[in-house]
């Protein structure tokens, strides 16, 4: 449960998969998630989120250009 959850929110960390697994009632200490990603060979939340997949690709641009499009400078 631990990796599903870690490679399904990237942008999760330790403690924040500590306390969602907390919901189900499985109470693991903050290093034990740690741990268990790490014999794994899943890396932590920054280093996981820091590349964009190509899912997360179009959505990223379209965010960039509808910001964009809706800006703009009137001339003199």
């Amino acid at each position: 449960m631990i990796e599903r959850m870690a490679r399904e929110n990237t942008g999760w960390g330790y403690r924040r998969n500590q306390g969602e697994l907390l919901k189900p009632g499985h109470r693991v200490a903050a290093s034990t998630v740690r741990r268990v990603l790490k014999r794994l060979r899943i890396p932590s939340a920054p280093e996981r989120d820091s590349h964009t997949s190509w899912r997360r690709f179009p959505r990223t641009q379209a965010a960039s250009l509808m910001a964009c499009d809706f800006s703009h400078v009137d001339a003199p």
